[in-house]
């Protein structure tokens, strides 16, 4: 038996003023590692100091065989502090990065880092288990290479091993095992907590990671969705927001997931990913029915070229029909946009907080672009007429004060200024006056008519199998 350590890590900033939720790969992780006898501990940094010291104070008392930390771009250079901190303090402890950002980066991590040993690519919950039999037994080549998706040194060089094939039936995973965490530090803190219900998703905007480490859309049956509503409700939270990059990607699912809350009676509201593709009438009137509230649709640009350029499967004259669709079922909507997108200029994002006025969403965010390893833009940063100064940017925390990257016609503090620009007129109390309702009168007309051709096309979604 093995003693694996998860760490949640920690940041640069106050973690308080954040969402804070589980990390449920860790809990999928374990279940699986508690099946096949493994012991597993958790430390949440977040909670537990906010520095690597925390972690150092406990490492005498929980003693781990092997150490796992799960990273996204973002948090990477924490990850990195983590390692080396369990590195001094006792070389010989393996340690295994795993998460959507280092399952495209394997090679370079260890090649790069000598504190990491191992990283596990894509979904672990199979491979974590291997890799802890393996060590378990002595942790030898011939064993380590028969772990599927994983990353070791060998010899001089580094091997990768092949992921195994996606998971298709995510419901063989079973329920998270939030066990592992103290959930009272998240009720005290929040009374909304995350459920996953898929993986992947169906669209591949270039721009966007996660939805190709997931490497296919996946789903979980209504049935299991609606059982991890009922334990999670029973744990005290009172909302629900389901972190898939897109709950309605399958809309005759995202139906039956409805009407399957709805038949089990379950009255805790809940919020969402949507696609604006998504948002059809039959699917918003069933998620309202089953305590839907929010949806968060990534509206990213009202730019037809640049929609079209990063793959974003819609078109302005959608974004604008989906935004009054998803308002008049009776939803908030969150909408989220990038600045300093593909062809943006300050003329561009002047027409933007145009189109948000006339869309008038609950929630707006303004988000730079950060290019990730693993998606086009950062492999092919011209293409997109993007400048990437340092490739590695997620080994450091610069990316908190300037963007880590800028277009042909915008510089990085020129998009810095536009994304405090974006909220201070949105957060405005005249944002939204008579006077530039008035003056957008005939834009409003002209985005009604094109609104109204794409409404002649728009499928419907059928009823569930």
């Amino acid at each position: 038996m093995m003693k694996i350590l998860f760490v949640n890590p920690h940041y640069t900033h106050d973690p308080h003023t954040l969402l804070l939720h589980p990390p449920l790969g860790y809990a999928y992780m374990a279940r699986s590692l508690r099946r096949a006898g493994h012991e597993v501990v958790h430390v949440d940094l977040p909670f537990e100091g906010n520095n690597v010291d925390a972690l150092i104070a406990r490492l005498d008392d929980i003693h781990p065989d092997l150490v796992g930390v799960t990273s996204v771009a973002q948090s990477y250079y924490h990850a990195l502090e983590i390692a080396r901190a369990v590195r001094s303090w006792r070389p010989t402890t393996p340690i295994v990065f795993g998460g959507p950002h280092v399952s495209f980066i394997g090679t370079e991590c260890l090649t790069r880092h000598d504190c990491v040993d191992f990283v596990l690519l894509f979904d672990a919950e199979d491979s974590i288990t291997d890799l802890a039999d393996a060590l378990g037994s002595g942790g030898s080549t011939s064993a380590l290479a028969k772990v599927p998706g994983l990353v070791f040194r060998d010899g001089p060089g580094v091997r990768t091993t092949a992921p195994a094939p996606p998971e298709m039936d995510l419901d063989r995973y079973g329920r998270p095992d939030r066990s592992i965490f103290d959930m009272r530090n998240y009720l005290d803190y929040d009374y909304e907590t995350v459920v996953m219900t898929a993986r992947g998703c169906p669209s591949r905007c270039t721009f966007c990671s996660t939805t190709i480490a997931g490497r296919t859309a996946r789903w979980n049956s209504p049935t299991h969705v609606a059982d991890e509503m009922e334990t999670v409700a029973e744990m005290g939270f009172s909302s629900i927001f389901f972190g898939d990059d897109t709950f309605s990607g399958d809309p005759r699912r995202a139906v039956a997931i409805c009407e399957e809350i709805t038949r089990r009676g379950l009255t805790i509201p809940w919020t969402s990913n949507m696609r604006a593709q998504d948002a059809r009438p039959q699917v918003l009137d069933a998620m309202i029915e089953a305590g839907a509230y929010r949806v968060f649709v990534g509206f990213e640009s009202v730019q037809e070229q640049t929609l079209r350029l990063v793959k974003k499967g819609t078109s302005p004259a959608r974004l604008y029909k989906t935004a009054a669709r998803i308002m008049a079922a009776g939803l908030e909507l969150h909408a989220s946009f990038i600045v300093g997108a593909p062809g943006d200029t300050p003329e561009t994002l002047a027409a933007t907080m145009d189109f948000i006025r006339l869309v008038n969403p609950t929630v707006a965010t303004f988000n730079v672009m950060e290019p990730r390893p693993g998606t086009d833009v950062y492999a092919n940063p011209g293409r997109y007429g993007i400048t990437i100064p340092d490739k590695y940017w997620y080994e450091t925390t610069s990316w908190l004060d300037m963007p880590v990257c800028h277009n042909d016609t915008m510089s990085a503090k020129d998009i810095r200024d536009w994304v405090s620009r974006c909220y201070d007129e949105f957060c405005s109390p005249v944002f939204r006056d008579i006077a530039n309702l008035r003056r957008l009168e005939p834009i409003r007309s002209q985005w009604d008519h094109a609104a109204e051709q794409v409404q002649k096309h728009l499928p419907l979604v059928g009823r569930p199998a």
